[in-house]
């Protein structure tokens, strides 16, 4: 009860920014003393926080500490400035890497509708036939049918882990990590390089993200926060975890934001047609099949984000998509009507504790996001 008056009380001081957050002409205000508040309320240790506008560019800062801290507590970065810090972007690796399909699909190298099994094996797959089914597309906008994970990726068994269906496949919407990690095989075997290899083709070198991949770096042992549990334990920083698209991103909150606003906003190095295709809504976000929610109405998908809508015949108004690796949580936000975009990356299993509050602070609208993501994992 405590700390949920601490954040309300953060959130409220936070909030005497927001009715300066909507002119696009003036930017993005930023209160952040009061997103310092809302994260020491919720015990996060560390925060980066990145915003955009037409007007002011990219502005970066960190929040509730400054350094991160290794298993023994001592300082794992010293001399490095908040900003620097590299932070597991856990499921926002997903969004980078359906762009990178679609610059694919762009170049001729791959199509929406082709079956994944046309560009890689099956051969984990318990119903074999159904797995022929499944399209770049389904996997894209998370209606392939699979379950989030057939086994723990974790785990070194996960990769010869048998895989079976939650749905059949096209049926609905059912957010998976195992459909991506599929589609990643088929992206490595149709470039004949590694996924880190395409990313730095793709996006790391041309927005300008030296410091991110999706693989464990040597400059991750001074630079990569550990997490930390809501007890304030440290889990460490998983830094063995093989490269896997849906959940292994490591980046900073500034290197991030830059490819939110170059590929998202702006769709730089997509066609027009492959850009509106990327971000077109397609299918109805009920995260729990067959258990509607209010948080669901206006959530749908597109080809690799969430995307909150407006009207009967769903216009898209915001993207968004949040992250979740336990003790690193994660959210961005983009608006392009009015130009603005924002994200937060934290090292605490706290960390989507302030959803809404981010999303009022900087945007002036919570989006409704916190409850969407809100319960138990299908896993």
């Amino acid at each position: 009860m405590k700390l949920a008056r601490n954040l309300a009380m953060a959130t409220a001081a936070a909030m005497l920014a927001v009715a300066c957050s909507g002119d696009k002409g003036q930017g993005v205000q930023i209160d952040e003393q009061g997103i310092r508040e809302m994260a020491e309320a919720a015990a996060i240790p560390a925060m980066q926080v990145s915003v955009y506008d037409e007007l002011n560019g990219i502005r970066s800062f960190a929040v509730a500490g400054s350094e991160s801290q290794t298993q023994d507590g001592t300082s794992a970065a010293a001399g490095k400035s908040g900003e620097e810090l590299v932070f597991q972007a856990a499921s926002l690796g997903k969004p980078l890497f359906s762009y990178i399909v679609m610059r694919l699909v762009d170049e001729g190298k791959m199509a929406l509708d082709a079956p994944v099994a046309s560009y890689t094996d099956v051969d984990r797959f318990i119903d074999q036939e159904m797995a022929r089914r499944i399209t770049v597309r389904m996997v894209l906008s998370h209606t392939a049918g699979l379950y989030n994970w057939a086994y723990s990726p974790t785990r070194t068994e996960w990769g010869t882990s048998p895989i079976s269906f939650h749905f059949p496949a096209g049926e609905c919407f059912g957010y998976s990590g195992e459909a991506y990690a599929f589609l990643q095989r088929a992206v490595e075997a149709v470039c004949g390089k590694s996924l880190d290899e395409v990313a730095r083709e793709y996006v790391f070198e041309p927005f300008g993200m030296p410091l991110s991949s999706y693989g464990w770096r040597s400059e991750y042992d001074s630079l990569a926060v550990c997490g930390f549990d809501r007890e304030g334990v440290s889990h460490g920083r998983w830094e063995s975890i093989a490269p896997n698209c849906a959940y292994t991103l490591r980046t900073t909150s500034a290197e991030y934001m830059s490819f939110m606003v170059n590929a998202i906003l702006k769709g730089n190095g997509l066609s027009p047609e492959a850009h509106r295709e990327w971000l077109k809504p397609c299918v109805h976000a009920i995260r729990f099949a067959g258990r509607d929610r209010e948080c669901d109405a206006d959530k749908y998908w597109c080809l690799g984000m969430g995307v909150k809508v407006e009207g009967d015949l769903p216009s898209a108004k915001q993207y968004w998509h949040w992250g979740d690796n336990d003790y690193w949580k994660s959210l961005y936000v983009v608006d392009p009507e009015r130009g603005v975009a924002m994200n937060y990356f934290t090292n605490s299993a706290a960390g989507h504790d302030i959803c809404d509050a981010m999303c009022l602070s900087l945007l002036g609208e919570s989006y409704g996001i916190q409850d969407w993501i809100g319960g138990e994992d299908d896993l």
